[in-house]
């Protein structure tokens, strides 16, 4: 953790400390689910859809690219209560872990325009977008199993608590004030990691567990004189 505090405080202070910059800076409120060996679904399971929350922080390169770096904090479980096959349902085994990332996307406006008509007057405007980017996540999950001769097989001696993380995302955004843009967002996130729900060689060691973030953002723009946030 201490060193995704490291890289993430490093990004936010590079963006910020630029003089003569377009930042915006805000929150994000959204959902969180994963799927993986203790969810049936192939999508995912929308019983174990759970909230998140986070912070981010935007640079404007110019109207149609941008780059953020922001974290999120969520939950993410599953259960084999949920599964249709008899044989997992009776199994009964599940898991609940918190999940925090930090990550860098760069977005892509395609019909993105300037903030500013040309006689500096602001304009409102509704800006789709697509963006990629690269971080790391955080979790620790915790296997629940409800029959006794289960229990030694958790925790797999393999388990790792963290994952390089690919975030493939899709947004709309709406400049609706000068100072003020709403932003929703979906994204699907892909590790290299089989643990986020504490299960692999005693599950499908073969697909490793992805999981998504979908939100709505609240941010605030300081100006293209903003030299701290």
């Amino acid at each position: 953790m201490k060193g995704f505090t490291v890289f993430f405080s490093l990004l936010l202070a590079t963006l910020a400390l630029k003089a003569q910059s377009p930042l915006e800076s805000g929150v994000f409120l959204g959902l969180v689910v994963y799927e993986g060996d203790l969810s049936e679904n192939d999508i995912f399971e929308v019983k174990e859809i759970n909230p998140a929350i986070g912070g981010l922080l935007r640079y404007h390169f110019n109207e149609k690219w941008k780059v953020r770096g922001h974290v999120i904090f969520g939950k993410i479980s599953g259960t084999d209560k949920n599964a249709k096959d008899p044989w997992l349902n009776n199994r009964g085994w599940s898991y609940e872990s918190y999940i925090v990332e930090f990550t860098a996307v760069a977005e892509y406006h395609p019909w993105g325009r300037p903030r500013e008509d040309n006689a500096g007057l602001f304009r409102r405007q509704w800006s789709p977008y697509i963006g990629v980017g690269a971080g790391f996540a955080n979790f620790h999950p915790n296997v629940k199993v409800e029959n006794p001769q289960d229990i030694d097989l958790f925790p797999e001696a393999q388990r790792t608590t963290t994952s390089l993380s690919i975030p493939f995302v899709g947004g709309l955004r709406y400049d609706f004030h000068e100072m003020f843009i709403a932003t929703f967002e979906a994204g699907w996130r892909v590790t290299f990691n089989d643990y986020l729900d504490g299960v692999s060689y005693n599950g499908n060691p073969k697909k490793n567990d992805p999981f998504i973030f979908t939100g709505l953002s609240m941010t605030y723009f300081f100006g293209y004189n903003a030299m701290y946030f």
